[in-house]
């Protein structure tokens, strides 16, 4: 790009020394010398050709952004059959959209709908959709400071528990 305003400020510099040498080669008569228009021909030249190299700097410029653009749009989802919904369980559209209805509910009486009866109790009960999920598991990965000073063992099953308090302790 420097290179681009560098050749207009030297163009903008040849054209008033253009301008400047032709008002002072004129004549009483208001005309120039055939030298002198020769003159001024080869400084016009130079101008246009400068335009010319400014015009094809730009469009190499143009050029090189096109072909920097990403060729494709990433994958956001996987693909399906059209019309008919193959998740199912915590990643099924139903599921998705109870589990964020009881979430936004004012009563403080939840009315549990059989969309959101997947799981057992002993493992977690009622558990939040996938895409929820994995956004949880990672901020919490991110957030954690004994993760960072850990040991990581990733498990082979990549089933996840978390573990969810539906219950208050007593003491005796």
């Amino acid at each position: 790009m420097s290179k681009i305003l560098e050749l207009r400020e030297k163009r903008a510099k040849a054209w008033e020394a253009a301008k400047a040498f032709l008002d002072s080669k004129r004549g009483s008569d208001g005309l120039v010398s055939a030298e002198d228009a020769a003159t001024y021909d080869k400084m016009e030249e130079d101008i246009i050709n400068l335009g010319k190299e400014i015009a094809r700097l730009e469009r190499q410029e143009a050029l090189e952004a096109e072909l920097n653009k990403p060729v494709n749009m990433p994958l956001t989802g996987k693909p399906a059959v059209p019309g008919m919904d193959t998740k199912t369980g915590r990643a099924s559209d139903e599921y998705r959209k109870a589990f964020w209805n009881v979430m936004r509910s004012k009563n403080p009486r939840h009315d549990v709908l059989n969309a959101l009866s997947v799981g057992t109790d002993s493992e977690g009960g009622y558990l939040v959709p996938d895409e929820f999920e994995s956004t949880l598991v990672q901020t919490l990965e991110e957030e954690n400071v004994f993760r960072k000073l850990a040991k990581i063992i990733q498990t082979s099953s990549g089933d996840r528990k978390i573990p969810v308090v539906v219950t208050k302790g007593t003491a005796a």
